[in-house]
């Protein structure tokens, strides 16, 4: 029983130090090209996690970020926490 506490607390640490990952990396990168408002319009491009992740890779290429796939993978989950909510 620790033990499954403990595996189920160590799980959630790191799904919370990606999602801060995330967020700083959206702040050093995305905001400078549009806030918050792009994330919760309704007319918006991104219908499903998928549309997310091809955006989220597409932004990153266009704008050099040099970020790896893991701190992709930090930014989408950080978009879809905050602002989309799509069942992965």
């Amino acid at each position: 029983m620790k033990t499954l506490l403990l595996m189920t607390l160590l799980l959630s640490s790191g799904a919370i130090f990606a999602n801060e990952e995330g967020k700083e990396l959206h702040e050093e990168s995305c905001v400078r090209c549009h806030g918050s408002e792009m994330y919760t319009r309704d007319n918006s491009k991104i219908q499903n996690h998928f549309d997310l992740r091809s955006q989220v890779s597409a932004c990153a290429n266009n704008l050099g970020t040099g970020w790896f796939p893991d701190e992709e993978k930090s930014v989408v989950d950080y978009l879809n926490d905050a602002h989309y909510k799509f069942k992965q």
